[in-house]
């Protein structure tokens, strides 16, 4: 390296040391340094671990203590405090040199004793700090001292050291603090990263024992694809370029498992301004960060599910009027179709039915997935629904899918709709299916279970106690998460255009949810799916299942009037033909206040056919029930293009409710009214 070298001519005397012109420049540099040294304003000293002193600068401050050839080799605490009335100070000093000696910096202030009576009251500005050899070994303790004014308030020597026992009583009380933390890893690092302290719960989130850690760089909690990017030193950085560093990411366990973090690496700062290290705190975030995932991913399926119920309510109005005007005209045209060119309108109206009625189809599992279906919920046996499903399956999958039931025994009973759960299970069978294109095995097993406060804690509207559980698993392909992220989001598919709607799960997670239960799917490539339902334990003790049976159901023998409430003018139309071609009297009424206004003028209306949802501030329940005041009897049939809170609660019909859901064809329309007109006080038997 080059040196620049002073002119002192032959020769120059400066605080005792000589510079000589004939002087090697190695020894003119040292001597150079040794008056800087000299001259700054610190009293600054070198000792060795132990306290003795090896080197020191000689400037005013210094002058004031012993010689500076005489405390060579001596103790520090002989500098200043040498006299028998110092020796708690002494001890001060002997503790700060052994904490210093151990890796801390050691900070107090230290008062002078007085050289002359009268002299203001001072006192040294003390660091002391450790050196360390190139290896990160401590050899040396250096000690920087700086002359201030006693304060006034500054209480003397003896208290000081009561002080600095109190002082010390509190790091110990806080160091136990912190090592009995057990949710917060807290651990300090030096300059370059390696970790220096480690507590309890650095212990317990990182999976290292402090013997094991300590010592080792910091960038070990760190994964693979950070560390080659040099993350950790650039999070070292920015820490001590601004002070602190705070971030969230993906960290390593000993054990190689990840967890997601919230770090805070707060830089630590010497005397000089310098970094002497970090002190670093770290949290484990991953359940915290899953939860919201789920609560993002509930919310995102919730607003799908608002859109997706109001297109099927209007979707199913319209479809009313399609299918009732189909059905129409296929009836009166009646024979005269069978000869041509009879057959081929035959044909078209044969289409256009089936056409509609997969539409129909379609949005009865929109409504399904957002929980707008009216469900007809009954007490239920799980596992015989399971094994009365049995030959249908086999029949739909086909010889190359292998199927079992393992069904457990004394199931609880729940409440659900048994036709809706059959064709959630059917869905999930043709899934199955699709997904094992060279033969497998289908598994539907049934079991209960107990979902506690842990778990339900993790999912939005999910109450703990006792479910029903139905999984049912494949041996297929498989789901990457990224799949199953969006298994139940309506239209979404991974099969090829044109085989299959996307709703099949979107149906079966509105199901469960609207039943006041839990789905969860577990899929792995390669290796097979399991979906698992949860259904709510019913609490009430039941009668066994009732299944309706159907019978034919005749048209109007007696010409009884109907009054229809329906808004939307088409569908008011549609349901006028339909009824009057089924041999009733129709009078017809556009709101609630027309309708209440006939019920009471017209006693021979038999039965009230109303839409839920009216205009004009009165729904389709509140006329039913103001109706009801004056003619009790009076039996009512209401109709809706979706679940309405007016007469469905919890997803489940009210008691006494007779619905007949949008877009209803003939033939149903025919056996509702039949039933209820059969039904009514004063009906011919």
């Amino acid at each position: 390296m080059k040196r620049f070298l002073p002119d002192i001519g032959k020769r120059l005397t400066v605080r005792g040391t000589e510079l000589h012109a004939d002087d090697p420049p190695d020894v003119i540099q040292d001597k150079l340094a040794r008056i800087a040294l000299d001259e700054t304003s610190a009293f600054v000293v070198l000792t060795t671990r132990d306290g003795t002193v090896l080197e020191c600068n000689r400037n005013e401050l210094a002058s004031r203590s012993l010689p500076w050839s005489e405390l060579i080799g001596r103790p520090l605490a002989d500098t200043f405090w040498a006299g028998p009335e110092q020796r708690e100070m002494r001890e001060q000093l002997g503790q700060a040199i052994a904490r210093a000696a151990e890796g801390e910096t050691v900070r107090f202030e230290a008062p002078l004793p007085q050289a002359r009576a009268g002299e203001p009251p001072v006192s040294l500005d003390t660091t002391l700090r450790p050196v360390r050899d190139d290896i990160g070994s401590i050899a040396f303790v250096l000690l920087e001292a700086h002359e201030v004014a006693r304060r006034a308030s500054r209480a003397p020597t003896v208290r000081s050291h009561d002080a600095s026992a109190l002082l010390r009583d509190s790091e110990q009380r806080f160091r136990l603090l912190v090592d009995s933390v057990v949710d917060y890893a807290i651990f300090m690092l030096d300059a370059q990263g390696y970790v220096t302290s480690w507590n309890a719960g650095a212990q317990r989130i990182k999976g290292y024992l402090a013997d094991e850690i300590i010592g080792q760089h910091f960038s070990r909690f760190y994964t693979e694809e950070d560390r080659r990017s040099d993350v950790p030193m650039r999070v070292l950085e920015s820490a001590a370029r601004n002070g602190k560093f705070e971030g969230e990411g993906w960290r390593v366990r000993k054990d190689g498992s990840r967890f997601w973090a919230n770090v805070l690496l707060d830089a630590i700062v010497g005397p000089e301004g310098e970094v002497i290290g970090f002190a670093k705190v770290t949290r484990d975030l991953t359940e915290k960060r899953n939860i919201e995932a789920q609560l993002r991913q509930s919310q995102k399926m919730e607003a799908i599910g608002q859109l997706t119920g109001g297109i099927a309510h209007d979707f199913n109005n319209l479809l009313q009027v399609v299918i009732g005007s189909l059905e129409a005209l296929q009836r009166r045209a009646g024979t005269s179709l069978q000869a041509q060119p009879g057959a081929d309108m035959q044909r078209f109206i044969d289409n256009a039915l089936h056409g509609a009625e997969r539409a129909a189809n379609l949005t009865r599992r929109l409504l399904a997935f957002s929980r707008r279906q009216a469900l007809d919920a009954k007490p239920t046996d799980i596992g015989k629904l399971v094994v009365g499903m049995s030959d249908m399956l086999r029949r739909t999958l086909g010889e190359a899918i292998a199927i079992e039931a393992v069904n457990a025994a004394d199931l609880w009973r729940v409440s659900v709709d048994p036709n809706q759960l059959e064709s959630a299970l059917l869905n999930l069978a043709v899934n199955a299916r699709d997904a094992m294109p060279a033969g497998g095995k289908l598994t539907i097993e049934t079991a209960n279970c107990s979902l506690d406060e842990a778990y339900v804690a993790r999912f939005e509207g999910l109450e703990p106690g006792c479910y029903v559980m139905i999984a049912v698993s494949d041996t297929g392909t498989g789901m990457t998460k990224e799949v199953v992220e969006r298994a139940f989001e309506p239209f979404f598919t991974t099969k090829e255009i044109g085989h299959g709607t996307g709703l099949g799960l979107s149906q079966v997670y509105g199901l469960i949810k609207q039943s006041g239960g839990h789905v969860r799917v577990y899929s792995e490539v390669g290796e097979g799916t399991t979906v698992k339902l949860y259904l709510p334990r019913l609490a009430a003790e039941a009668s066994d299942d009732e299944r309706a049976e159907h019978r034919p159901v005749p048209a109007s023998r007696a010409g009884e009037v109907i009054l229809v409430v329906e808004d939307d003018e088409s569908v008011r139309a549609a349901t006028h033909d339909m009824l009057r071609e089924l041999g009733y009297r129709v009078i017809t009424a556009v709101d609630g206040a027309s309708a209440l206004r006939l019920v009471s003028e017209r006693p021979e209306i038999r039965l009230l056919f109303t839409d839920v949802g009216l205009p004009g501030g009165m729904n389709g329940r509140q006329l039913a029930d103001a109706a009801r005041t004056t003619r009790p009897e009076l039996p009512v049939l209401f109709t809706t293009g979706y679940a309405r809170n007016a007469i469905v609660h919890h997803g489940r019909l009210d008691p006494g409710i007779h619905l007949l859901s949008k877009p209803f064809t003939y033939a149903e329309l025919a056996d509702k009214l039949s039933r209820l007109l059969a039904d009514a006080p004063g009906a011919r038997r």
